[in-house]
């Protein structure tokens, strides 16, 4: 039986294809013609003698079920690929490529400005490319070895996926506004605000983690708004519509539109919430994410300045 030709270039043609849902859509996402991207897929199924897609000429393509497992093959031998590459080049003491990063949505902003900035000047030949998502998406592509690392909180998260924490465990704060009856407390309990409208984030796994945490103490919150947005919340708080309960905490106490904030920590005895950078268990971290796991964690606690590192120690 012929040995079947294919080409780096025609796999990753094809897994763009896969993921777009279509050869215009891979092409847009590649920045070549669709042509080339269609050409590269038909010269693989000749190649190996399968069909890959079934064609829907108005709503793209879907893989047959030599197309599903094929696409699997291709994930990991593209991932491989990049393995040897970037360690090759690290045993030459080039410390260069790329690393594919996931980031849970309400942590990007707060984090990843400094350490992208910071890590980009240490080693300006390693790409960073960040994409931000939910836990669940986040966690699919991980699996689907989309990216190389994820950060995000470590709640519910599968015990294929490896991780190590960045921060040490941080704990639930109040927010409320500057004006509220509670505002000069040192700490409160959330039984105080029982009775008081709740703005819930209203992203997984936020959102489960902060109900637990009135589940806990037999309490049903009183909830008045959701919102995906952590700085939606935080200026619905600051327009005095309630109350809410974060982890993530900006260094400045000011919302979009200029009101201010007071953040408590909780004081009742709940599970904290870990930060951490996971990546899956079958994956061997390449040079240059190892190098970034170990940067994130010797800088992560000082890349927002005096008053992060404050809260954390409290």
């Amino acid at each position: 039986m012929a040995q079947a030709a294919f080409t780096l270039r025609q796999l990753r043609y094809f897994v763009a294809a896969v993921e777009e849902g279509g050869v215009a859509q891979a092409s847009r996402r590649l920045n070549i013609s669709p042509p080339s991207v269609s050409d590269s897929i038909k010269k693989l199924e000749e190649s190996f003698g399968v069909q890959l897609f079934i064609r829907h000429h108005a709503s793209g393509v879907s893989l047959t079920p030599a197309g599903s497992r094929f696409y699997e093959h291709a994930l990991r031998l593209l991932r491989h690929a990049r393995e040897f590459e970037q360690n090759a080049r690290a045993e030459l003491d080039i410390m260069t490529g790329r690393i594919e990063l996931g980031c849970f949505a309400t942590v990007t902003p707060a984090y990843m400005p400094g350490l992208l900035a910071g890590f980009s000047s240490e080693y300006p030949l390693v790409e960073v490319h960040l994409t931000e998502g939910s836990r669940d998406q986040l966690v699919a592509d991980l699996s689907s070895g989309v990216f190389d690392l994820v950060m995000l909180y470590d709640y519910g998260l599968p015990a294929e996926i490896q991780r190590t924490p960045l921060l040490p465990p941080l704990g639930a704060s109040v927010v409320l506004p500057k004006n509220h009856r509670l505002a000069g407390a040192s700490k409160l309990s959330l039984r105080q605000l029982s009775n008081e409208p709740l703005i819930l984030l209203d992203v997984k796994p936020s959102s489960e983690y902060f109900l637990g945490l009135f589940q806990r103490l037999g309490i049903t919150p009183h909830v008045a708004y959701r919102s995906p947005s952590i700085e939606m919340v935080r200026g619905l708080v600051g327009r005095g519509l309630g109350y809410s309960v974060l982890v993530t905490r900006p260094v400045h106490n000011l919302t979009y539109d200029g009101f201010e904030l007071v953040t408590i920590p909780v004081r009742d005895d709940l599970p904290a919430s870990n930060l951490v950078m996971a990546w899956h268990s079958r994956s061997r971290l390449t040079k240059p994410s190892q190098v970034f796991v170990s940067y994130c964690k010797s800088r992560i606690a000082t890349v927002r300045g005096d008053l992060l590192v404050n809260a954390v120690n409290k």
